[in-house]
């Protein structure tokens, strides 16, 4: 094999210091790269925690609405002599729990998409049995 004329007089000490430098720079690239990593990281999570509580302040707000919805419901059917106040609060209590159970079942409907079917059976894992899509 034939040596260049341009590594023929290199001496061993400047391809060792080539190489220590070219380290060094990947070391500092690789650096930097990881504290931009960390600052994203942390910045992510600051919103990710205000996501959530902004989510939970709405959810507080939902639920006192729709117990204020809940409680004119059950006043404007008592206020008319329509109901007493066991029979609105009952059909009220009926209803929400007849709406949650229905949220319930659609959830438990939806969580056959988390399973990875198609993923599991590419890597080989495990047979996953054969649905319809809808």
């Amino acid at each position: 094999m034939d040596k260049s004329p341009e590594y023929a007089n290199a001496s061993p000490t400047s391809i060792a210091a080539s190489i220590h430098s070219l380290i060094d720079s990947v070391r500092g690239w690789l650096d930097n790269f990881l504290q931009l990593a960390v600052l994203e990281g942390k910045k992510a999570g600051i919103g990710l925690a205000l996501m959530l509580g902004f989510g939970v302040g709405a959810a507080v707000l939902l639920i006192t609405g729709w117990l204020a919805l809940i409680a004119c419901a059950v006043i404007a059917l008592v206020e008319n002599d329509i109901l007493g106040w066991a029979w609105s609060l009952l059909i009220a209590a009926l209803l929400s729990f007849a709406g949650a159970g229905g949220l319930v079942f659609l959830a438990i409907k939806r969580s056959r998409d988390l399973l990875f079917y198609a993923t599991r059976r590419q890597l080989g894992l495990k047979s996953a049995p054969t649905q319809s899509h809808e």
